[in-house]
């Protein structure tokens, strides 16, 4: 075997010799790369022939036999690379020549070779080569219309309202773009937004110190000077612990290569000690790694200072493998073992006022350490302790539950519902489910969850001093899922171990009637004792809405109906001496919010019909009922010939008016509209509020198709439903604004400006006098937009009943070809450019300078909200620019102001643009003087635009500005001082 090796290897140096060692050997007659792992994999190769091969090609043949088949594997992936370069060359040079001999065809077909491209991928790069699709799609995109980055910069609103904020800010870092970081406070939102530790963030965090240190490489033009992260070591490594970003402290240490002793001081000097002792899960994970890195000083050692956060540490909803790792980083952090040993060798542990919790925590420490992760299944790690614990998958008990004893060890129970079962046991495969406890190799899994608990409580008893062990109470969960009592037992500790608290009741109630597995027949005992007043000592009035609240919200209709009978039997007997209950009907009606299934609702008609005031004629509690079962509801009021009352000033739940609405006017025999008393200037008021609510959830659709289907008798006034969406927080409302405008030309909107009333003698001129009223022409398009309410899509052309035309006080039900809106200029012009109609406005200011540059309307384009407040860098220089063109004494003042937004924003180019030009830099930033009557601005006015750019701590601009306009020593020296102040 050996000697047919030595003749492969030969064999590989004679053909190295004849192509200049370039080869990889994967010629006949050659050991070959694919021949030599496969021998290796299969077995056929040993250890000696390895190191024969080894040598042979020049590579060390000491060590294991794992670590000498890595050289030599890496030898012929490494010829390999090199081959394919040059041979990729050589073939390209080769084809070339081909193709010069060869007549070129008229037309070239491009074909992509590459074997391992999504599909995907080839459809977009066909699509990319089409000239005239590729023209057509990309003409839809408003980068520089919106251009959102530079108009806000990273802060909050980008890093949580886009999904690629991350991406955004890697894509300015790489071009250079520094406005997307413009100061030390972006970069700390930054650290607290993105603390995921996988291979992204990774790279983002090495991207971001790379770009923003003393040794970058980025233009010195470009980059905020006022940036640099090794500047201040010790002042990032504060706010990156304090953030609770491992990720970007692991990566920060890496990259500057930070020494242990320099993470100590930083540490000491700017992190209290108590930071690490207020316990959390990612606390411990930043701990535990720094510990590892020797970088703790001994003034801020965990044990000393821990306090735990049992509400968030501990949930019942984290899931299971939290509940593993906040376990082992707990006793890991605090070298809990090793502590114990001295303790026991100095012999202070029997002595220690503790020792109970030490002995107990010891015997739990080595039962847990006998247990690995990897016995537990994927589908356990992943649940919450909650669902591994309830045995099912959280949801409502049927009618059908067996309602014999539920079990909390493995053992299956047989139930006739269909729930999901989870596995309740290690086992040694990976399935979720187990249908016998017999084995020996099958471990409880309750009993598991409960040690880690148990551990994680004794190591808090064992470490804090006795006098405050009361704080450190066992939470409720804990008692209810792992103490084995009767309900009823159960709440008398409730009563005196937690003293009785709302919280507490709710809590228990809760969990004994929807979530925790109990026998049925012990849920009715407590119904009946708290009904019974068995608790009245403890059990007070206030708590019974607490009870009512359990009780409905179970959804259980076994639970239910013994409820309303125990209930009613109660009222029969009543005396002076017991709790007065609720009647049975407003008990229903008060809590028909938590009814989540049909069921519900037919035991409710089929047995409480005459009772409760859920299904009366022209009732107001139908709109309580969840929009998923109302058309439920409006089949089995409609089957009796009652109708619901719709009555707008009774509305308490404006988010979900819209819909309410669109149903009701999509069914007016089935409810009636109550809108007597009521005057049609209100209409505006109540419609802003709903609108408002409804742009939160973008229901603009909703909205759409009310308009589309009420003949609205006065004009809508959309300025402040408008107003509103322009908030940088709120939707845009971009749908509705479409919808609006949809039809209505810039000439027709020349025309209803040019009869705007002009004159006014009130000096404190109110936007309500600049107003308009459009006409909005509906489409068929528009008038069947699509809605979606009780889970199935209809037009809004089908879900109009046959009768139409019924005036019910605001609008008159059915279909509109057109309707009426009043807007503001201001709004009318932020409009038109968030539809990308930027042309139309310069139509306008064209056409109509005496209105849209009317002095009295000045204060109405400075607020922020305004045309010129919204745009983005590139609008903002085009309207500059139009300005400087039509420079007038109404035009200079809408100059200035522009001018002012750009600084405040840190539109650096802007002004790197006019300081560019000779003409407009001498008369825009030059001090007007007695001697220089050809510049615009005082130095008050220029001194105000720079002190707008260092109070938005856009430096760069500032300095450029300093330099440029000529202040004097003085207002410049105070000017500096400013900013280095600002820092």
């Amino acid at each position: 075997m050996i000697s047919n090796k030595r003749k492969e290897i030969d064999t590989i140096n004679e053909h190295h010799e004849k192509n200049n060692d370039d080869s990889d050997g994967i010629d006949n007659g050659l050991l070959t790369y694919k021949k030599f792992k496969k021998d290796f994999e299969s077995g056929s190769t040993n250890y000696r022939e390895l190191q024969i091969i080894a040598k042979s090609l020049g590579l060390a043949s000491n060590g294991k036999k794992q670590l000498v088949y890595n050289r030599i594997e890496g030898y012929f992936l490494s010829k390999k690379v090199k081959n394919n370069l040059t041979n990729n060359e050589t073939n390209r040079q080769v084809e070339k020549k081909k193709e010069q001999q060869q007549p070129q065809p008229q037309e070239k077909q491009y074909i992509l070779t590459f074997k391992d491209v999504e599909p995907v991928e080839i459809y977009f790069w066909k699509i990319f080569r089409n000239i005239v699709i590729f023209k057509h799609i990309f003409s839809n995109f408003k980068s520089k219309q919106y251009s959102y980055y530079d108009l806000i910069g990273c802060d909050e609103i980008l890093l949580n309202g886009k999904s690629n904020s991350m991406e955004i800010i890697i894509d300015n870092i790489k071009s250079y773009n520094h406005q997307i970081i413009r100061n030390e406070s972006n970069i700390i939102d930054i650290i607290n937004k993105f603390k995921k530790n996988d291979e992204k963030t990774r790279s983002f965090y090495n991207l971001l110190f790379s770009r923003y240190s003393s040794t970058s490489t980025s233009p010195s033009t470009q980059l905020p000077s006022t940036i640099q992260f090794d500047g201040n070591i010790d002042i990032w490594i504060q706010r990156m612990i304090e953030n609770v970003n491992y990720t970007a402290l692991d990566q920060f240490i890496k990259f500057f290569k930070i020494d242990s002793e320099v993470i100590k001081k930083a540490i000491k000097i700017h992190i209290d000690p108590s930071f690490f002792g207020n316990t959390t899960y990612d606390k411990l994970k930043i701990y535990n790694y720094l510990k590892s890195i020797n970088s703790i000083p001994t003034s801020h050692t965990l044990l000393s200072t821990i306090s735990i956060n049992f509400s968030t540490l501990l949930s019942f909803d984290n899931k299971f493998k939290k509940l593993i790792k906040s376990y082992k980083r707990l006793i890991e952090s605090t070298n809990l073992q090793e502590q114990q040993e001295q303790l026991e060798k100095q012999g202070i542990i029997k002595i220690h006022p503790n020792k109970k919790y030490y002995e107990k925590l010891n015997q739990k420490i080595l039962e847990l350490n006998e247990i690995q992760t990897s016995q537990f299944t994927n589908y356990q790690l992943n649940s919450t302790i909650k669902k591994l614990l309830n045995h099912t998958t959280p949801t409502s008990t049927s009618t059908s539950t067996s309602t014999s004893t539920s079990t909390y060890t493995s053992t299956s129970t047989s139930t006739s519902t269909s729930l999901k079962t989870t596995n309740l046991t290690i086992i040694s495969t990976e399935s979720n489910y187990s249908s016998t406890n017999n084995n020996n190799n099958n471990i409880n899994l309750k009993e598991i969850i409960k040690k880690y608990y148990k551990s994680i409580y004794l190591f808090i008893y064992f470490t804090i001093n006795s006098a405050n062990k009361t704080i450190f109470r066992k939470p409720l969960l804990y008692y209810l899922y792992f103490k084995k009592e009767r309900v009823d037992k159960m709440y008398e500790h409730v009563i005196k171990k937690w003293n009785g608290s709302n919280f507490d009741h709710k809590l228990f109630f809760q969990r004994i009637f929807k979530d925790i597995k109990i026998e049925k027949n012990e849920k009715f005992e407590l119904i009946s004792n708290v009904l019974n007043n068995k608790y009245v000592k403890t059990f007070k009035l206030k708590d019974l809405h607490i009870f009512f609240e359990a009780v409905f919200s179970s959804n259980d209709i076994e639970l239910i109906d013994y409820f309303l009978k125990i209930l009613k039997q109660q009222q029969l007997n009543q005396t002076p001496e017991t709790t007065t209950f609720p009647v049975i009907g407003s008990l229903i009606s008060d809590y028909c919010h938590f009814i989540d299934k049909k069921e519900i609702l037919d035991f409710y008609f089929q047995n409480y019909r005459d009772e409760c005031l859920l299904f009366n004629d022209q009732n107001q509690t139908w709109k309580r009922i969840q929009l998923g079962l109302i058309e439920h509801y409006e089949y089995l009021t409609g089957s009796i010939g009652n109708r619901c009352n719709f009555d707008i000033f009774r509305w308490f739940d404006s988010s979900k008016f819209l819909d309410r609405l669109n149903r009701t006017i999509a069914k007016p025999l089935l409810y009636y509209f109550d809108f007597r008393g009521t005057i049609n200037f209100n209409f505006n008021f109540i419609f802003k509020g709903l609108i408002d609510s409804n742009t939160e959830d973008s229901k603009e659709n909703s909205i759409i198709h009310f308009l589309s289907n009420a003949q609205l008798k006065h004009p809508l006034y959309v300025s402040p439903i408008l107003e509103s969406s322009f908030n940088r927080y709120k939707s845009k409302m971009l749908t509705f604004i479409k919808f609006l405008f949809n039809n209505i030309s810039k000439e027709s909107i020349e025309t209803k400006l040019k009869v705007i009333n002009l004159k006014t003698d009130n000096k404190n001129f109110e936007e309500i006098n600049s107003e308009i009223v459009l006409t909005t022409t509906l489409t068929t398009t528009t008038t069947t937009t699509t809605t979606t309410t009780t889970g199935t899509t209809a037009t809004a052309t089908n879900l109009l009943s046959a009768k139409k035309g019924e005036d019910v006080g605001f609008f008159i039900i059915g279909q509109t070809e057109s309707f009426n809106f009043t807007v503001s200029i201001r709004i009318l012009l932020v409009c038109l450019y968030r539809l990308d109609r930027v042309d139309d406005i310069i139509y306008l200011f064209d056409k109509l300078p005496e209105v849209l540059f009317n002095p009295d309307y000045f204060s109405i384009f400075t607020k922020e909200h305004c045309l010129y407040g919204i745009s983005s860098s590139y609008y903002l220089e085009l309207f500059i620019n139009y300005f400087i063109e039509n420079l007038n004494n109404n035009t200079i003042n809408y100059l200035y102001n522009c001018l002012c937004i750009a600084s405040k924003k840190g539109y650096t180019q802007i002004f790197k643009n006019i300081i560019s030009s000779d003409h407009n830099s001498k008369y825009l930033l030059k001090i007007r003087t007695k001697s220089n009557q050809s510049s615009l601005f005082s130095s008050k006015l220029l001194n105000d635009i720079v002190v707008k750019s260092i109070n938005s701590l856009n430096f760069e601009l500032s300095n450029l500005l300093i330099d440029f306009i000529d202040f004097s020593e003085k207002d410049k020296n105070t000017l500096k001082m400013k900013i280095i102040k600002s820092k």
